[in-house]
């Protein structure tokens, strides 16, 4: 599996140097971590992503991989807000059993996710939001806001939006542009 220190480090502009100061190594350590010569352990892409201050998944990535768009987190109500700044143009890459995912970060734990959580979604748009029935989705409002709600079928063609945790507001009659039912949440320990 390829990982994606070369690009984070571009991105930024650091050289390997500047780097292997800030993760506490050598820069010919990170030029062998980045061209995948030296196994990258998980103390490593914890290390390295601290110095980026992005989620240690956002490092992985193979051939399959797709690029997910990172939405925002989401706090105690389930409400998604922007990114921090530093995250706010970064995707990630992964292999997810979705065709159109998109993803959250859960800022405060919020029913079963942890904070610091990363959940995605496969955005269903029509009739196919109907399969998003009764489970916990990303939602993208009318508004152009979106919400971490339980999916309720609510009126016609609307929806009943239920907050996961004890906060968060409950949403009636909501029309959707789309649901992203949750496919998967990555964690860290």
């Amino acid at each position: 599996m390829k990982n994606r220190i070369r690009y984070f480090r571009n991105l930024r502009s650091w050289t390997l140097a500047q780097l292997a100061e800030i993760v506490g190594t050598t820069p010919q350590t990170i030029q062998r971590l980045e061209v995948d010569t030296m196994t990258v352990s998980t103390d490593w892409l914890e290390k390295i992503a601290t110095a980026f201050d992005i989620p240690p998944i956002m490092l992985l990535s193979d051939d399959s991989a797709l690029d997910v768009p990172m939405l925002g987190t989401a706090g105690s109500g389930g409400d998604v807000r922007a990114p921090r700044p530093s995250k706010s143009d970064i995707n990630f890459v992964l292999d997810v059993p979705a065709p159109d995912p998109v993803a959250i970060e859960i800022d405060e734990a919020l029913g079963p996710y942890a904070k610091g959580s990363i959940l995605i979604g496969n955005r269903m748009k029509g009739d196919n939001m109907l399969n998003a029935l009764g489970t916990d989705a990303i939602v993208a409002l009318q508004n152009g806001s979106f919400v971490l709600r339980k999916v309720i079928k609510g009126s016609g063609e609307r929806f009943t939006l239920v907050p996961i945790g004890p906060d968060g507001d409950v949403l009636y009659d909501e029309e959707p542009l789309w649901i992203a039912g949750l496919v998967m949440r990555v964690e860290y320990l």
